[in-house]
């Protein structure tokens, strides 16, 4: 998967062909926050976009957006892991939040 912008169109095609699977860690964030696995293939396959690349542990940082309620939209983090090309993890899943995110494209204080 060679740039970003072929990286995350092949994790949407992925995402979109149910060719994917939870981890655990993202299940717990789920419960914890609120969200569900329609929320976050909303967020993939919706105007997302790579924050950070970790191409030597195939794995990135995706940003998208879904709706919390019919009149909220939240941000939502997704550590996508892609060692095969038919098949992609999601290692977890959360809502950015301080102080590890000053805002959803910006990191915050390191605890």
């Amino acid at each position: 998967m060679a740039n970003e912008r072929t990286l995350l169109e092949d994790i949407k095609r992925l995402i979109k062909c149910e060719k994917y699977r939870i981890r655990i860690h993202a299940i717990r964030h789920m419960i914890e926050e609120g969200f569900n696995e329609e929320d976050i293939v909303e967020a993939i396959t919706g105007r997302s976009k790579i924050l950070e690349n970790y191409p030597d542990e195939f794995r990135c940082l995706v940003l998208g957006r879904f709706h919390f309620t019919d009149r909220t939209i939240s941000p939502l983090h997704i550590v996508c892991e892609y060692p095969r090309h038919d098949l992609v993890d999601i290692v977890t899943a959360y809502v950015p939040q301080r102080p590890w995110w000053i805002n959803p494209m910006k990191r915050g204080k390191i605890l």
